[in-house]
């Protein structure tokens, strides 16, 4: 399913325009990147837990020989679906 898609759905369901109904899916997703920034959980209920994870930096050594690199530390999004959309996709 693509963004557009998503678009078409919300507006044929909720009888918004599709120029509304882009506004409130980037709204949507706007806000929830945000709270992943700041390091916040995002928990929709019924459907899962957005979150970040850190991962301590660490070298590697590239598949081939060469130098080892480190990588730095960063923090990565994650998804928990909720048990509602495990049962869902069942």
């Amino acid at each position: 399913m693509t963004k557009r898609e998503i678009i078409d759905i919300l507006a044929k369901k909720t009888g918004l325009t599709k120029k509304a109904s882009r506004e409130a899916y980037e709204t949507i997703f706007d806000e929830i990147t945000k709270a992943l920034k700041r390091g916040e959980k995002v928990k929709l209920f019924g459907f899962g837990v957005f979150f970040t994870k850190l991962f301590s930096s660490k070298e590697v050594k590239p598949i081939g020989g060469g130098e080892k690199k480190k990588i730095p530390a960063r923090r990565m999004p994650r998804f928990r679906p909720g048990t509602a959309l495990k049962r869902a996709v069942k």
